[in-house]
Parts: C-alpha cells; sequence; structure tokens
C-alpha cells in the first residue's frame, strides 16, 4: 500500500464519521499502511542479497616471501544466477574478483569457474553463468618483508544477478580474511583440496 492511497483511507475514513470512531478507523489504516510500505523495503533488501561468499585458503599457514592460493566460494541463492567473467551481452555486467594489494601482498591470478549455457527472457544471446555455486580462486604472495602474525586481507566480489525474465542492479560485495603468516622454518599443511581440486591454476604460476 503506498503513502498516497492511506491518504485517501484517511480521507474515507474522516468522512464515515468525525467522532471517536472514525479518528480511530483512520488511524487504524494509517498503520496498516506504514506496516505494509515497511514489509515492502524489507523485501526489496532481502531481494537485493543474494549472493554470500566465503574464503579459504590453501595452507594453514604461509611463509613471508611464499604464494598461497584463494577460494571465494560464492553461495548465490536458488532462482537467480550470475554472469561469468565475459558475458556475451555487452550490456550485462561480468563477475569478478579483485583482492587488495596494497597490504603486503600481490595478486599473480585470478581464476573463473567455466559456468553453464543458458538462455533467459532479457536477453537473445546465449549466456554462460553460475548457478547454486561458484569457486573463483587468486594466487596471492607475501612480501618477503611481512612479519609473523595473521595478516588482514581485503576483496572485492562484483556482479549482477539475475533471475529468468531480468536482473538486479549490480553490486560489489566487499570480504574480508585473514592469512596465517608463520615464521621461516615452521612447518605448514594444505588443507580445503576438495575445493582448490576445482580451479584450474595455471601451470607456470603454481
Amino acid at each position: 500500500m503506498s503513502i498516497r492511497p492511506a491518504k485517501r483511507a484517511v480521507r474515507f475514513a474522516a468522512r464515515a464519521g468525525r467522532g471517536p470512531l472514525g479518528l480511530g478507523l483512520a488511524l487504524a489504516l494509517l498503520a496498516a499502511a506504514a506496516f505494509a510500505r515497511s514489509a515492502a523495503v524489507g523485501r526489496a533488501a532481502q531481494d537485493d542479497q543474494v549472493v554470500e561468499a566465503k574464503v579459504l585458503l590453501s595452507r594453514d599457514g604461509v611463509h613471508p616471501g611464499e604464494t598461497v592460493k584463494v577460494a571465494v566460494v560464492l553461495r548465490i541463492r536458488p532462482g537467480y544466477h550470475i554472469n561469468n567473467d565475459m558475458p556475451a551481452d555487452q550490456f550485462l555486467v561480468p563477475t569478478t574478483l579483485a583482492i587488495d594489494e596494497s597490504q603486503g601482498a600481490q595478486t599473480l591470478e585470478v581464476v573463473y569457474p567455466q559456468g553453464h549455457r543458458g538462455r533467459f527472457a532479457y536477453t537473445q544471446a546465449e549466456l554462460i553463468v553460475y548457478e547454486g555455486e561458484a569457486v573463483l580462486g587468486a594466487l596471492v604472495r607475501l612480501e618477503k618483508s611481512l612479519l609473523a602474525g595473521p595478516l588482514t586481507m581485503r576483496g572485492t566480489v562484483s556482479y549482477q544477478a539475475c533471475d529468468n525474465a531480468s536482473c538486479l542492479p549490480p553490486k560489489d560485495l566487499r570480504f574480508e580474511f585473514e592469512v596465517p603468516v608463520v615464521e621461516a622454518g615452521r612447518k605448514t599443511h594444505d588443507v580445503h583440496a576438495d575445493v582448490f581440486g576445482k580451479i584450474a591454476f595455471s601451470d607456470k604460476v603454481k
């Protein structure tokens, strides 16, 4: 219910009776209108939260100067999809991953999954999209000058979510994660092999 119909409802109630009963009816209608509008805004905000991100590292500790693989696991709400990194329709926004490099680390490579093909009502082009879960990867090299301790890093996934008929506005999903930097000589171990096995890092930068 919009504000304008609510005002009409108040005028109707006032005409129906200008005594306490009419005023009570008007106030009840205003309260109902405010609740409906609040619920609509809440639904719109909820509809905007289509993608969630979780960050995983390939090792349980990283020495200064070493490289570490980063996986950004995207969970996409059922009924929606996001574009791949090179959508066929020039008017659609690609999915991109960026790691902030001003924090003692350098990004050597970013890897995107293959996705799958689909056709949708909002474009004539056949698209490659991600649905359900998509795992993006980045290879990051730490600076040799880093000291042991947790290194907080930040990144951004930019994407555009769509259903079968239309698309939501583009969004930037900010996230942060900690890299456990350890002293030289301390033994570290590979972790999350099942996740990193899905990411096709190039041989030259492994």
